[in-house]
């Protein structure tokens, strides 16, 4: 059996095989920019984010409402450092407080004084869809990578052995957007038991739909591993024109993730 590689033809692959692919994207990813630096590791999450951003807006628009203000301006950070106008430890403080506010989301992390009043002044007065707390919980990661990584301060220990940009939230991703397309093929799904599951993952990644996701990402990827740091910006405004999803599926995304 061939490698597995960012330029497997996704569609050409059935059952096991094309869950072995997903399941083994995030070694996939490693291995593809195994000689890139940490700009260019960035720039990959960020070509991705940027389409994951841009299907929230869309479906956000609908209730005339808009990504908070803290997202985007952790996204700004990610970019600016990616375009060499910001180093990490300039923005050790936000990276430090938007992760511990993502930790109190997902699991009640306990905050200090100054975390408890960075997430009520961001987070405090507003209810975010879990798609934008899956966002917000990936940038935060990759904000605190860059500050470990550069040695700046951490408040989370945990953290301080990063040495490069990984790819570890694309796990979470790809776990959204099966379940997610899933429902949005109207894909049989009697239960959430093993069998069943494989069944309807075995029709999604059949579909047009995922099929065309997954080549988005691996161009988002090799566009990266690519580009020069000279055309990131353009690259910038290139992608926040782009979208995860089909526009006309934005809004059933967040419906179906909840609340």
């Amino acid at each position: 059996m061939s490698k597995y590689t960012l330029d497997t033809d996704f569609s050409a692959l059935s059952g096991q095989k094309a869950n072995n692919w997903i399941l083994k994207f995030r070694g996939i990813a490693e291995t593809a920019f195994k000689n890139s630096d940490n700009r260019s590791r960035l720039l990959g999450n960020l070509l991705v984010i940027e389409r994951y951003v841009h299907t929230l807006q869309q479906g956000l628009s609908v209730t005339g409402n808009r990504p908070t203000t803290v997202l985007i301006n952790a996204l700004n950070l990610l970019w600016n450092y990616a375009e060499g106008a910001v180093t990490a430890i300039d923005f050790q403080d936000f990276a430090n407080n938007i992760y511990a506010s993502t930790l109190a989301y997902h699991s009640d992390e306990e905050l200090s004084d100054t975390q408890e009043l960075f997430y009520e002044q961001n987070f405090g007065n507003t209810k975010l869809t879990r798609v934008e707390w899956e966002i917000i919980t990936w940038v935060s990661a990759l904000l605190m990578e860059l500050v470990a990584i550069e040695g700046g301060h951490l408040d989370f220990e945990e953290v301080a052995s990063y040495e490069q940009i990984g790819f570890a939230n694309f796990d979470d991703l790809w776990g959204v957007l099966t379940d997610a397309c899933i429902y949005l093929s109207n894909i049989s799904l009697p239960s959430s038991t093993g069998s069943d599951y494989e069944k309807a993952t075995e029709q999604l990644y059949k579909t047009s739909l995922f099929c065309n996701i997954v080549q988005d990402i691996q161009s988002c990827l090799k566009t990266a591993i690519n580009t020069p740091s000279e055309q990131y910006a353009d690259l910038r405004i290139k992608y926040q024109h782009c979208t995860i999803l089909p526009t006309e599926y934005a809004v059933d995304l967040i419906n179906f993730l909840g609340n």
